[in-house]
Order: structure tokens, then C-alpha cells, then sequence
């Protein structure tokens, strides 16, 4: 883990940035990857930044991956960092949408659902590929709206893909509207 005084190229951090670094921004994980140089080789509510030196902060496809209390402290954490007017995007799954391909799996007609039963499954509870590829939590949207209000952004948003995509960054999913995720910017 770098020092406060160590890190000043960016004033943008992706949080989860596994193997695929965007270009611009200081990365965060818990996990080292071959290849990868992390700034920050912490938790996220440990990033040693100061209070208001983030223009903005990305996560894709990594907070489903926090239990719901851990969920809440990287929210707290990540709202300190940010400027203000400053900006959180993130993705993760629509569960009310992928609520209703398991239940037409687990109802006989499988037909309904866009994916398979491993792959909803998977989208319930993690591939679980490795330690960490596991979810421990889903939000509905109105939720997780209300939660990041209380724990101090102005300003939540529903935006679609095309947010990262303008930032150079491209998942398949992005490209698939039955792979319902809910794309979000937060602001400060």
C-alpha cells in the first residue's frame, strides 16, 4: 500500500480493478494480480487518500462482492474522497430482473429466461471462481437509491453503459440488455 504523499498522478481511482487496469486511474484491489501494479492493496474503506482528492471513482462488477455492512463502509469512505460534485459509477446485477429468470427456471419454463441455470445461479451468488468471486449482496433499485442517500451522496442516478463505455471501458454485458445490471452515478 503507497502513502497519501506517493500517489498524486490521478485524481481518479477503479476500485476491484482485477486484471484489466483502465488507463488514468490510481487501482485498487485486495488481491494482486500477475502483471498489475496496484496503488492500493487494501480494503477499500483503508485507501490511505485524503478527504476530497477524487474527481471520481469507478467499480465494475465488484460490490456485490462487500457483505452489506462492508457495502456501507466503502460507500462512507468513497463519499469522503470524492470532491465535491465529484462522481461514484458503478454497476452491479438488477436482482428484481434476475429474480425473475430464477423464478422461471425453478418454475418449469426455462424458456422465459435469457441464461442459463448456472448462469443465473451464478449471477445470485458469484461464479465463485476463487476466493472473493462470491456475492453477498443485491440490492432492488429504490433501495440502494435510499442507501446511498442516507450515507451522504446528493445525487443518485440510473444511467446506462454507454458511461463507461465513454470512458474506454467495455464488458460484454454492456452489449447484452438481457444481462440487466443497474449502471449508477453518484454524486457527492
Amino acid at each position: 500500500m503507497n502513502s497519501k504523499s506517493s500517489v498524486t498522478k490521478y485524481n481518479k481511482l477503479e476500485l476491484g480493478c482485477g486484471q484489466r487496469p483502465t488507463p488514468g486511474y490510481l487501482h485498487q484491489d485486495i488481491t494482486s494480480q500477475s502483471g498489475v501494479k496496484l496503488d492500493f492493496n487494501c480494503q477499500i474503506w483503508e485507501i490511505p487518500l485524503e478527504e476530497n482528492s477524487l474527481s471520481e471513482v469507478i467499480a465494475l462488477a465488484l460490490m456485490e462482492h462487500l457483505c452489506f455492512a462492508d457495502f456501507t463502509k466503502a460507500l462512507i469512505h468513497i463519499q469522503k474522497l470524492l470532491v465535491s460534485r465529484g462522481e461514484f459509477l458503478f454497476d452491479l446485477p438488477d436482482i428484481k430482473k434476475w429474480s425473475e429468470y430464477l423464478y422461471n427456471i425453478t418454475h418449469e419454463m426455462p424458456e422465459k429466461s435469457p441464461f442459463s441455470k448456472k448462469h443465473v445461479y451464478a449471477t445470485f451468488w458469484g461464479w465463485q471462481r476463487w476466493p472473493g468471486d462470491e456475492h453477498k449482496c443485491a440490492w432492488l433499485k429504490e433501495d440502494l437509491f435510499q442507501h446511498m442517500k442516507e450515507t451522504g451522496f446528493s445525487e443518485i442516478l440510473e444511467v446506462d453503459a454507454q458511461l463507461f463505455i465513454a470512458r474506454g471501458i467495455f464488458r460484454d454485458r454492456f452489449e447484452n440488455p438481457d444481462n440487466a445490471h443497474l449502471y449508477i452515478k453518484a454524486i457527492k
